[in-house]
């Protein structure tokens, strides 16, 4: 079996973590074939020294197709097509790249190697869970990362994935509004962490023994596997983009769209239980101060704009109308003038403009998800019956 590592970045500057996870792999006795890294922006040649003598090693610089654009031209995808796959003007404009776009990289890169599973990791995440002793400390505790993918897998899974342990994206706050917003946001789940988080840290942990893998929908991008050979059945990764005040936002969600196509296309995908370590704010075991630290802010204001693009593409996507959401968006208004008095922070006062401008771009989220699907079904079918 021929099992490779993916990981999406914007600069590749170090090997770690990956070199974590190789390591890991190899403690258990799990040999990777291959690393596919798709990056954008900059790379430290000694980085990919490092991952080349350890396994075979794919680097994808995105705007620079050059071995991707001959396989797929020799393979008769169209032009219009081909440059729909490879090409995204937001890199060249503003430096940005939506989620699915890059993962997809990843996939096709995958599938001209021949991998039979791909494993996606991010660049923050370790092959650690974080757990509570029995002297109330908290700590890393490694597990077999690539073997709890493989065991979803022996159970007839195609999909494999888990949530993370570390600090939350929510970071520890207390003020009247906070259900409110979440309720705006369509994070609702989070309302009870959220409210205890102060006497938590907003910590996630893994209480107990994994347990066995549970039948999901949730997938999440940053400890995710995949059979290949859920592809061309399987649709590729999208997430869109939308544009506020002559800004650029991306969209969460492209692991939210894969879990939903699982479900729609019959494919077994489970929760393999293994929440592994995420330094969201990259600063652990420092507890992120949402007050007093404009960084943290910052993830969180664009943790926001990006869920609001998720939720919109979303509610088209499942058949909803913007009119069937109507108190959300009210409660959205409320929640964000509470976060604004909360922080001082006056950007979260626009939250509701950034409602409203991403139910504009709606059309365009729409034409961006049918060229990206008519694109890799060309890319598929010519793959596949090749």
């Amino acid at each position: 079996m021929k099992i490779a590592i993916g990981m999406v970045v914007r600069n590749l500057l170090s090997a770690s973590p990956l070199t974590e996870f190789l390591d890991n792999a190899e403690k258990y006795g799990h040999p990777i074939d291959r690393v596919i890294v798709a990056y954008s922006h900059q790379l430290a040649p000694e980085a990919a020294a490092v991952l080349q003598s350890r396994t075979k090693l794919s680097l994808i610089r995105l705007q620079e197709f050059g071995r991707t654009y001959l396989i797929l031209k020799a393979i008769g995808v169209p032009y219009a097509s081909l440059r729909e796959l490879l090409f995204c003007p937001l890199i060249d404009t503003h430096g940005l790249i939506p989620y699915g776009f890059n993962r997809n990289q990843v996939l096709m890169e995958a599938m001209f190697t021949e991998a039979d599973v791909l494993i996606f990791v991010d660049s923050d995440v370790l092959p650690s869970v974080l757990r509570r002793m029995p002297d109330g400390s908290v700590r890393p505790c490694e597990v077999d990362f690539v073997g709890a993918h493989l065991g979803g897998m022996a159970m007839g899974a195609d999909i494999t994935s888990s949530d993370y342990s570390g600090y939350n994206i929510l970071p520890p706050a207390r003020f009247d509004g906070m259900t409110e917003l979440l309720w705006g946001l369509h994070k609702e789940a989070m309302a009870e962490f959220w409210q205890s988080s102060m006497a938590t840290g907003g910590m996630l942990l893994q209480e107990g023994d994994a347990g066995k893998p549970t039948p999901t929908t949730k997938v999440l991008g940053g400890n995710l596997g995949l059979r290949m050979r859920t592809f061309p059945t399987l649709p590729p990764f999208f997430s869109p983009y939308y544009f506020f005040d002559r800004t650029p936002l991306l969209a969460r969600g492209e692991d939210t769209l894969l879990g939903l196509a699982a479900d729609q296309y019959h494919i077994k995908c489970v929760d393999i239980r293994t929440p592994i370590f995420h330094d969201t704010y990259g600063s652990y075991p420092a507890v992120p101060e949402l007050l007093k630290d404009g960084a943290v802010r910052d993830r969180l204001y664009y943790a926001c704009t990006g869920w609001i693009g998720r939720n919109v593409f979303s509610r088209w996507k499942t058949g909803h109308t913007a009119s069937e959401f109507a108190q959300r968006d009210q409660q959205l208004s409320a929640g964000a003038k509470a976060l604004c008095r909360y922080t001082k922070d006056r950007r979260f006062l626009r939250l509701p403009e950034i409602q409203s401008a991403a139910e504009s771009w709606l059309p365009d989220m729409i034409r961006q998800y049918q060229r990206s699907r008519e694109a890799w079904t060309e890319f598929t079918e010519r793959w596949y019956g090749r």
